[in-house]
């Protein structure tokens, strides 16, 4: 049997195209070269092409065939036979594998007949294995009825048109050219050396060589790639109709999801007619928004010019601040060495005060506990007249007074004190030797100042003064608050508290209260040496105005009278007790000192007065005082401090932790004399006495601080 099937051969994998290329194409090209033998032409990717002769004999059968076929719109015989080229159907394996759909416009003008239909699953299906037609390259869809079709004489064009494309595999080359007079040899080796198909073009002669009819390997080897093919392409129509059978549930899906869809569409309708309304509203927001918007603008502008100038000033106050930025950095820095100093500076200052303090203390130690200052007053303008004893200042702290007898002999008394002051002294030079004592009270040290003398000679005025020209109380007041503010800068807070109290025929009153009140001189609990007066009022004062205002008070309820030596004399005794309650914060430390101020009665002769009584109980206070500084020089075991209220509110300045200064007061006078020389006895006697050393009241701040 003679067969025209090829010998087999070796099918290789094509390489991958741009384009599909049909196997009419592919004869159609074979046909068109003219000219050299040699060279060998890779059609549709493969390496060797086998020789078809059969169908280039028949070529005007194979046409016909081939449009009775296909699914295009027929055209003239003239214009087809020209453009196309149809294989037969007994084709080789390797042209029915490159058989591909052709690539055509998509246009759906018309509904898609069954037949195309198919051949569009065909080559659209993902599940149709790549290697189907032996080619990678995309497959295009058929055209539609109602396109206008492309000719496959434009396909062919266009890859004739391409550059050439050199392709090596093995000891194969094959060279594809755009030129129509190229010779094309292809030759394809199979399993035998002796079975080969040579296909030469010509003069548009063509010779094919069949496979000799002995050789039924070749032909069976054909056939059974004929049949893989077939294969492949009868399960790829099976996954196609396997992937159809779900059309019709996707068609319900489709149906019920255009209702949806219509339903969908009503609301969407309905929400467009209202969105219609208020676009319209929106428009009239709009158009009085775009009022708004003109005048708006024009004050931006007008805002914008400010800005510019705000700006302008902003840059400037900028640059300012940066430079006041870079001197406060540098600011800091110093004050945090600054503070660092003082620190350290009030360290040493808090240091040195303390030592100042202690040295104060022991140079007042040194003068001595109890120290008695004698003033010799002036004669008042209205005693120009009188007599006046002989008195020579001898130095600044020894007094002699002469006086003649009734032989007129001369007769002398020298007296030495702690200072004496004449006549001429101001009230600043006797104050400035009293100041170191009011340093010592805020120090924390308790301090007694009194002046004793005979009526009219001066101790009112020496404590208080007169308005013009104030004594030792009101230069005290002033002396402390300015030493409060000095001491506030070392981290020292005082409180000042004060008590006015009148003895009056030994009988205690409270010059702040017009109230009757039984008060008595108790011991102190928590220090034996120390007193208190019961139901007194006490007041704290924060100014030296206040505390002014208070001492007037008490001033005007203390009991005066006329006396035979002045016509008004104080017949009681004042004392004016001043606590000094400081704290330092930082040191943790608390002192306590306290300043009694003391203005005596005057004393007069029981024999001349019209007020016995009174002058009795003056004389018994001023006696039992005498009586006490003598004890005390002595040494006696027992002090009769309370034998009267004076000597009893006196006791811790006389013999407990004290610095004590007595005013000794004499009139210059020849007919006081007497009671001049007794007063400076008394006070000679005074300055004498030796006490025990004071000690600084000073606690740390704990809760037995409270009862202060």
């Amino acid at each position: 049997m003679d067969s025209r099937l090829p010998k087999p051969s070796g099918i290789k994998r094509p390489t991958t195209l741009t384009k599909n290329i049909l196997p009419m194409d592919r004869i159609k090209t074979a046909t068109l070269g003219f000219g050299s033998k040699t060279a060998s032409v890779s059609m549709c990717g493969m390496d060797i092409l086998p020789p078809l002769a059969r169908d280039l004999t028949n070529l005007p059968n194979s046409f016909r065939r081939e449009r009775a076929g296909s699914p295009d719109i027929h055209r003239s015989s003239v214009t087809t036979g020209a453009n196309r080229t149809k294989l037969r159907r007994s084709r080789s394996a390797c042209d029915i594998r490159d058989i591909r759909a052709m690539k055509r416009p998509d246009i759906s003008i018309a509904p898609i007949p069954a037949k195309t239909m198919r051949l569009v699953n065909s080559g659209v299906s993902n599940n149709a294995p790549a290697s189907s037609f032996g080619t990678n390259s995309t497959v295009s869809k058929p055209p539609r009825i109602g396109n206008v079709v492309a000719s496959s004489t434009a396909a062919v064009k266009k890859q004739l048109t391409r550059n050439p494309i050199v392709t090596k595999v093995g000891s194969s080359t094959s060279l594809r050219s755009g030129t129509a007079n190229t010779a094309t040899t292809t030759v394809r080796k199979g399993t035998s050396s002796t079975a080969t198909s040579i296909s030469t073009t010509g003069a548009g002669k063509t010779i094919n060589k069949r496979i000799p009819p002995y050789d039924y390997k070749a032909r069976f080897n054909d056939l059974s790639e004929k049949h893989q093919v077939l294969k492949a392409k009868y399960e790829e129509k099976c996954e196609q109709m396997s992937s159809l059978e779900g059309l019709p549930e996707q068609l319900e899906e489709s149906q019920d999801q255009l209702f949806k869809t219509k339903e969908e569409l009503k609301t969407v309708n309905i929400e467009r007619d209202c969105l219609n309304q208020q676009v319209k509203s929106l428009n009239l927001k709009i158009d009085s928004l775009s009022a708004a918007l003109v005048k708006t603008k024009e004050e931006l502008t007008k805002l914008t010019e400010n800005y510019k100038i705000v700006k302008e000033a902003h840059d400037i106050f900028h640059n300012e601040v940066q430079d006041l930025r870079a001197q406060t950095s540098y600011l800091t820095d110093e004050n945090n060495i600054l503070k660092e100093d003082l620190t350290a500076c009030k360290e040493q200052l808090f240091r040195a005060n303390m030592e100042r303090k202690e040295l104060h203390n022991t140079i007042m130690d040194l003068r001595g506990n109890i120290r008695v200052f004698c003033r010799v007053r002036p004669p008042l303008d209205f005693e120009q007249d009188k007599m006046l004893c002989g008195w020579n200042y001898l130095d600044e702290s020894t007094v002699e007074i002469q006086s003649f007898d009734n032989r007129n002999k001369c007769v002398a008394h020298t007296f030495s004190f702690d200072h004496v002051f004449h006549p001429n002294s101001k009230q600043e030079d006797i104050f400035e030797m009293v100041s170191p004592l009011i340093q010592s009270a805020l120090d924390g040290y308790n301090i007694c100042i009194f002046a004793y003398g005979q009526t009219g000679s001066g101790k009112t005025f020496t404590m208080d003064g007169i308005p013009t020209n104030v004594g030792v109380i009101p230069r005290t007041v002033d002396l402390l608050f300015d030493s409060i503010k000095n001491y506030k800068r070392l981290g020292w807070e005082y409180e000042i508290r004060v008590t006015f109290l009148e003895i009056y025929n030994e009988v205690l009153y409270d010059l702040l209260s017009n109230e009757q009140k039984d008060m008595e001189i108790r011991m102190a609990k928590h220090n034996k040496n120390d007193i208190y007066v019961s139901n007194i009022t006490q007041e704290s004062v924060t100014s030296a105005s206040r505390l002014r205002e208070l001492m007037s008070m008490a001033k005007m309820n203390r009991a005066t009278a006329s006396t035979a030596g002045n016509e008004r004399s104080s017949r009681s005794h004042a004392v004016t007790k001043i606590e000094l309650i400081g704290t330092h914060a930082e040191k943790n430390e608390t002192s306590l000192g306290t300043i009694n101020l003391v203005d005596l009665a005057g004393s007069e002769s029981p024999k001349t007065s019209t007020r016995m009584n009174e002058t009795k109980n003056i004389n018994r206070s001023l006696s039992e005082l005498t009586n006490v500084i003598l004890a005390l020089l002595q040494k006696q075991d027992h002090i009769p401090y309370r034998n009267s209220k004076l000597t009893h509110l006196l006791m811790p300045s006389l013999g407990g932790n004290s610095k004590t200064l007595m005013f000794i007061n004499v009139a210059p006078f020849l007919d006081c004399f007497v009671e001049s020389v007794k007063s400076l006895r008394f006070a000679a006697s005074v300055n004498s006495c030796k006490m025990a050393k004071a000690k600084r009241n000073r606690f740390l701040n704990t809760s037995s601080n409270n009862s202060l």
